[in-house]
């Protein structure tokens, strides 16, 4: 069980890696009296942003991981509904945490 909750935590932080870095934009548009100005976030701070994001999806994958592995155990699942609940795990309640997150992330830089 430790194996697979393992993996879980790897993929997990992987795919959230992945996800941040096509969705978290390294510069913010700033709309002032004379027009719009572009401020490019440091390296730095773009990839704490990216890297706390991966942390979160780790720890979605792991609890992902540990799901299936004790319903699977319970219920005889077949390839296909352990397939179809990795994918619903990605695409449906991955984004939410990462929104939700990405909420908590904004307000954190604002008070900064």
């Amino acid at each position: 069980m430790e194996k697979v909750i393992r993996k879980g935590f790897f993929y997990g932080f992987l795919i959230g890696l992945a996800i941040a870095i096509l969705f978290i934009k390294h510069y913010e548009i700033i709309t002032t009296t004379n027009g719009n100005e572009l401020n490019y976030l440091k390296v730095f701070d773009y990839f704490l942003v990216i890297l706390k994001r991966g942390i979160v999806s780790s720890f979605f994958g792991a609890l992902l991981a540990f799901i299936i592995y004790k319903l699977n155990d319970s219920l005889t699942m077949s390839k296909k509904m352990k397939i179809g609940a990795i994918i619903f795990g990605i695409v449906v309640v991955g984004p939410v945490i990462q929104y939700l997150m990405s909420l908590r992330i904004d307000e954190m830089i604002l008070f900064n």
